[in-house]
């Protein structure tokens, strides 16, 4: 589009940001805004000079992998005033983010719902693709329900990281799907700008009630009109089983009951409480969030999450998409060329540890070009399928 421009924000832009994002979500004040800087940034939109899109983005660290972390940014509040939508300016600014941003981060990536909608058409055809599925679950609390758990003032997370880190590694060491947790992570989490957005009350359980913490649960009840009253779980974790976790839930339970609420959380296939969820009386609905994600350098990328390089030394590795052909990786000691033939999902969730190789050579979804089973599984443990595991308190 002629006389359009798309850049990186800069210091000076804060009202401008403001100015495309407070009419569609809602009040940001600057000083909200100008205290996530530098690790907030943004794409801007500006044509003839006048700002008419934004797409915020955090910069922050997710998990692909247990034990495997790298550089992200979460798009979020993306917005382009309504008098310029559906000219490309969307699509233009997540273009130019993808060039500006590549130096800092390996993949682009949002939280998007509604799969039939315009927004998330234009996330894909942007070049984002599913990276995990979600399920609200919803618990409608009985009454009377008793618990050995303890409401306490949020404070003791903070005092008591070492136990809150034992517990959440205890639950989720085998799941990648969300932020690293490290001593401070509670704090910066519970002062993000989503609950400045939308005021949200916190509850923190523990158990057992003293001593040391063996399961805990952080809560959050918005407050905010367009939200139903619900107890949201934040996240829940325990290193003892789901025995800990059961008492938890059943304190917040007993709350949501006091409260008229009900409690919530979401779940993805490999969420280590599901089935406790489920045997509790939570009611799962149909998948209704996704984060989605695009890789911006895949052959960093590639060289980052490849746990066995040394398997795949004697391969060049290219790949060839509906919509681009590229070298992937070329061993010390290539002799043997190979093209891997998939859509674009196919190797977004290959480079993200989002894949089962095998199952998808097998079931034709991954085609290798002068390969065979056998090099399709030396990528299989070069590269393992991961599973997932969101938590509500990661959200932007």
């Amino acid at each position: 589009m002629e006389g359009l421009v798309c850049r990186e924000y800069c210091p000076g832009d804060t009202a401008d940001v403001l100015e495309v994002r407070n009419p569609i979500f809602g009040p940001l004040s600057e000083e909200g805004w100008d205290r996530y800087c530098p690790r907030m940034t943004a794409g801007m939109a500006y044509l003839d000079g006048e700002v008419v899109g934004a797409i915020p983005l955090d910069q922050r660290d997710f998990m692909l992998a247990p034990q495997l972390s790298v550089p992200v940014a979460f798009e979020h509040a993306v917005g382009v005033k309504e008098e310029y939508r559906s000219r490309g300016i969307g699509t233009a600014i997540i273009e130019a983010t993808r060039e500006f941003m590549a130096d800092r981060c390996d993949l682009l990536m949002v939280y998007r719902g509604a799969e039939r909608s315009a927004g998330y058409r234009f996330y894909h055809k942007s070049g984002h693709r599913d990276l995990l599925y979600l399920s609200q679950v919803r618990w409608d609390p009985p009454a009377r329900l008793s618990s050995d758990a303890r409401r306490v003032d949020i404070e003791v997370l903070h005092d008591r990281q070492d136990e809150i880190l034992c517990a959440h590694n205890s639950t989720y060491s085998s799941c990648g799907g969300h932020a690293p947790r490290r001593h401070g992570y509670w704090r910066e989490a519970l002062d993000g700008q989503i609950l400045i957005a939308v005021p949200t009350e916190i509850l923190f359980y523990r158990y057992p009630a003293d001593g040391e913490i063996g399961a805990y649960g952080i809560f959050g009840i918005p407050q905010h009109e367009a939200y139903e009253t619900n107890i949201q779980i934040l996240e829940i974790a325990s290193r003892a089983g789901t025995a800990g976790t059961r008492q938890i839930l059943r304190a917040a339970g007993a709350q949501a009951r006091q409260r008229k609420a009900i409690v919530t959380d979401y779940v993805s296939v490999d969420h280590p409480y599901r089935h406790l969820y489920r045997e509790l009386g939570f009611v799962e609905d149909l998948r209704g969030l996704i984060i989605m994600g695009q890789v911006i350098n895949p052959q960093r990328l590639f060289g980052r999450v490849c746990r066995f390089p040394q398997l795949l030394a004697d391969l060049k590795i290219n790949v060839w998409t509906p919509t681009k052909d590229y070298v992937l990786f070329e061993g010390p000691d290539a002799e043997k060329e190979i093209t891997l033939e998939a859509k674009d999902i196919i190797i977004e969730r290959l480079l993200t540890r989002r894949l089962d190789v095998m199952s998808a050579f097998r079931h034709d979804l991954l085609t290798i070009r002068n390969g065979d089973e056998a090099i399709a599984g030396r990528l299989a443990e070069a590269l393992p399928f991961s599973p997932w595991c969101h938590h509500q308190l990661d959200w932007i």
